[in-house]
């Protein structure tokens, strides 16, 4: 049986903006409103350098061991703020397409939405990146990294598609709880039962 959704309370018109942010995007990118978006490419569209742990100067072979070994289940990414507006990412590069994916869109969505960061996260250093959580915040992340990956014009194409779940994962590069979860929040299924009755 699936889980039910958990209820969260966004601050007014944030899911409005999230929609259309995305939908922006997309057409500043020539793209569809409805078609799949790489996260790699969104970044490299917004001048955001991608690194892996590898890439990081003065992190020692144990440490590199630990986060791309042992500890890679622990940690998808963490977006690192630079001087004048700028921001590099570093992401976990063993995890599976679809999650770097996820990973990248929920780093790329804390940029978009112009969260900040503490002072005190910043003087800890990496580890504290990989450590701070503001439940707002990554609530906001989560629902427009979500949104950015799998847009509600894309479900409604692919629903009225008759796509498998399969199907809409492979053309979007998601997870299949991905395109659940979406589909479900979103109430995408009932608008389309609506359109047909109407």
């Amino acid at each position: 049986m699936q889980q039910p959704i958990k209820k969260i309370k966004f601050k007014r018109g944030f899911k409005k903006w999230a929609d259309d942010k995305v939908i922006q995007l997309r057409k500043e990118l020539g793209l569809y409103v409805s078609s799949p978006l790489c996260a790699f490419k969104l970044c490299e569209f917004l001048n955001i350098p991608i690194l892996e742990p590898s890439s990081v100067q003065g992190l020692s072979e144990k440490h590199l061991n630990e986060l791309l070994g042992n500890g890679s289940v622990h940690w998808s990414a963490a977006t690192i703020p630079l001087k004048e507006g700028k921001y590099i990412i570093v992401h976990n590069p063993t995890h599976s397409p679809a999650r770097q994916q996820s990973n990248l869109m929920h780093e790329l969505a804390h940029i978009l939405c112009e969260h900040k960061v503490s002072e005190k996260t910043k003087n800890i250093g990496l580890s504290g990146f990989l450590r701070n959580l503001d439940e707002e915040q990554e609530n906001e992340a989560e629902w427009l990294g979500a949104c950015l990956q799998l847009p509600r014009p894309a479900l409604l194409y692919s629903l009225k598609k008759q796509m498998t779940l399969e199907e809409i994962a492979n053309k979007y590069n998601a997870s299949i709880d991905m395109v659940k979860y979406r589909i479900n929040i979103t109430g995408v299924q009932k608008q389309i039962r609506y359109a047909l009755q109407s």
